[in-house]
């Protein structure tokens, strides 16, 4: 699969300056001891983190410490929420849409993108605020951290089978337990997260700078904010919030790749590997073999693009507190589109088939790409799951769920695999296998207007044993 991608990212200042702020915080990440018992259980060398008494959002240059814990955004001049990523096309237009703006009343663009007011917190329930203003007061447990170490893992096979040893450096999350999701009233703050952020797009003439009375007018105009007859007015703005989030059970790992491959950009490059864990806090109930997501609203994602009636600068549609200042919107409190449980596994690589990172044939844009899988039978036999027997010692593949991720022992099981559920789903212990509630009553995606909530309830859904075979993507015009 071939994906062209057309943006680049530009980090402002602030930004910067956050995220630095993040990592040297003492209350954001506290060095703590392992004990005796807990050392005991581990292997290798490695720092051991464990954030307490958490909390993060991106604010303007002009914030002050005091609105850091409020659990509503004020509209003052130390604007909150305003700090931003600017995400930039770059690259030609093409030559269809190049003609068209030859003669075209209005002319055709690409979009910027302003991603501001991310944050992170503890979960409060509440849909319509992206920042709750709670501190996440621990991210896992002495024996449990956030581990960064280098270790050692042997007879790895290369692509031609051979087994070798791989070094590789890991940043690992706090491992997941499915038995403490299970019961939302009793779980831990990092099983009970609170993700939110705005998102701001525009046409804008990419020659101008932001700000630039200029930047989006039609026709060569040269001020479009006091004369708005050239105007292009084409904001599309999102708030996204997802409350109760965990990403424990996430790791990443960075290796140099084996050799043995035919495809020379495949052989001692920089390589990763990664097992990325979204899962929602969501109550389960078992019967036999069967375990189910029960329909309960704990962990919820909702995407809504109304705002409220008395929104801040409403009506000015070139407008964004990223770059404007000013306060920042607000959101209708009921519209949108609304992802009850959501929970998304994404098994990306692994040490004997990597995600490498090279430049492409043009000398000047970037490939990230998930390796072929060789035909050799040591390769394979590590990735692919043989469905009519799973207990079988050849194919040691499987799937990683919020119901079960790999495991360890006699004929361990690789997660190789991905799932992305929504809503009331059930598991099968005995096959190993998702399958969505098909019931009238079930929970999952659901759209909502913004005139007294009436809904629209699509069902849940289940895409279960997804394997990426190869995957491509070259950026393109840098």
């Amino acid at each position: 699969m071939m994906t062209a991608i057309t943006y680049t990212v530009n980090l402002k200042k602030t930004v910067l300056a956050s995220v630095i702020g993040l990592f040297l915080s003492q209350s954001g990440f506290a060095l703590q001891e392992i004990s005796d018992d807990g050392l005991s259980q581990t292997t290798g060398e490695g720092i051991a983190l464990l954030p307490t008494e958490f909390s993060f959002q991106l604010n303007g240059a002009n914030s002050i410490a005091s609105t850091f814990t409020s659990k509503v955004d004020v509209a003052d001049n130390s604007n909150p929420g305003t700090g931003y990523l600017h995400i930039i096309p770059v690259g030609p237009l093409s030559s269809t849409i190049q003609t068209y703006n030859q003669t075209g009343a209005n002319k055709i663009g690409k979009a910027d993108i302003y991603l501001y007011g991310l944050a992170l917190s503890k979960n409060d329930n509440n849909v319509n605020t992206r920042y709750s203003g709670q501190n996440i007061s621990s991210w896992g447990t002495a024996a449990n951290p956030w581990v960064l170490k280098v270790l050692t893992a042997q007879n790895i096979p290369n692509f031609a089978g051979t087994n070798k040893p791989v070094s590789y450096l890991t940043y690992e999350a706090p491992l997941y337990d499915k038995n403490v999701y299970s019961n939302p009233a009793t779980a831990p703050d990092d099983y009970n997260l609170k993700l939110g952020l705005w998102l701001d797009a525009f046409v804008r003439d990419p020659s101008k700078v932001e700000g630039d009375a200029a930047e989006f007018c039609l026709n060569g105009a040269t001020d479009c904010k006091t004369n708005t007859n050239n105007l292009r007015a084409n904001r599309l703005r999102l708030q996204g919030v997802w409350n109760g989030l965990s990403i424990n059970g996430s790791n990443l790992k960075l290796f140099q790749t084996l050799d043995g491959s035919s495809i020379s950009g495949y052989n001692n490059t920089l390589g990763l590997a990664g097992l990325l864990r979204f899962n929602s806090l969501s109550s389960i109930s078992t019967t036999g073999n069967i375990i189910k997501n029960t329909s309960s609203e704990d962990g919820v994602l909702r995407l809504s693009t109304r705002e409220a009636a008395a929104s801040p600068n409403l009506d000015k549609l070139i407008n964004t507190p990223a770059i404007d200042g000013g306060a920042v919107p607000t959101f209708n409190a009921e519209e949108g589109l609304y992802l009850y449980n959501p929970h998304i596994n994404l098994a990306l690589g692994s040490l004997y088939q990597p995600v490498v990172l090279g430049v492409a044939d043009d000398g000047k844009n970037i490939v990230l790409e998930v390796t072929r899988i060789p035909n050799v039978a040591a390769v394979y036999n590590q990735i692919y799951t043989n469905y009519s027997d799973l207990s079988s010692s050849t194919y040691l593949g499987s799937t990683c769920s919020q119901f079960e991720c790999g495991t360890s022992g006699t004929n361990a099981r690789n997660p190789t695999h991905s799932s992305i559920t929504i809503g009331d789903v059930a598991y099968n212990t005995t096959t190993k296998s998702i399958s969505a509630d098909t019931s009238a009553n079930v929970k999952g995606i659901t759209f909502k207007d913004g005139a007294g909530g009436s809904s629209v309830n699509l069902g849940s859904a289940a895409i279960d044993g997804v394997l990426i075979q190869h995957m491509k993507i070259t950026t393109k015009g840098l």
